[in-house]
């Protein structure tokens, strides 16, 4: 009993093309405005419908910003590292890429 790789990567390649065939489908029958709706129970009202929208927006800003936050974090102690390196401790940190040398 032995593995067809043939038969496997053809099956693999109709689920991806599957894949494509239904979101392009979702997206011409509501546009992508319908990516950003809700979905059910959360879309029976149509007051709080727009509230859960939004309020998935203001998620995705929020976390974006604590990522944003988190980098330049971790870029400032970077530099401080560097810094107590090179003038608290007198370690000599050089960044330039040495030239080829010819044969």
């Amino acid at each position: 009993m032995g593995w067809n790789f043939d038969d496997m990567w053809s099956s693999v390649g109709e689920q991806v093309q599957g894949l494509f065939d239904a979101f392009d489908e979702e997206t011409r029958e509501g546009g992508l405005a319908s990516l950003m709706s809700p979905i059910d129970p959360f879309n029976r009202s149509a007051v709080l419908t727009p509230i859960v929208a939004a309020a998935g927006v203001v998620g995705v800003v929020m976390l974006s910003g604590i990522a944003v936050g988190a980098m330049i974090t971790t870029v400032s102690a970077l530099m401080a590292v560097y810094y107590l390196l090179t003038a608290v401790f007198g370690y000599e940190i050089s960044f330039a890429v040495p030239a080829q040398q010819q044969r």
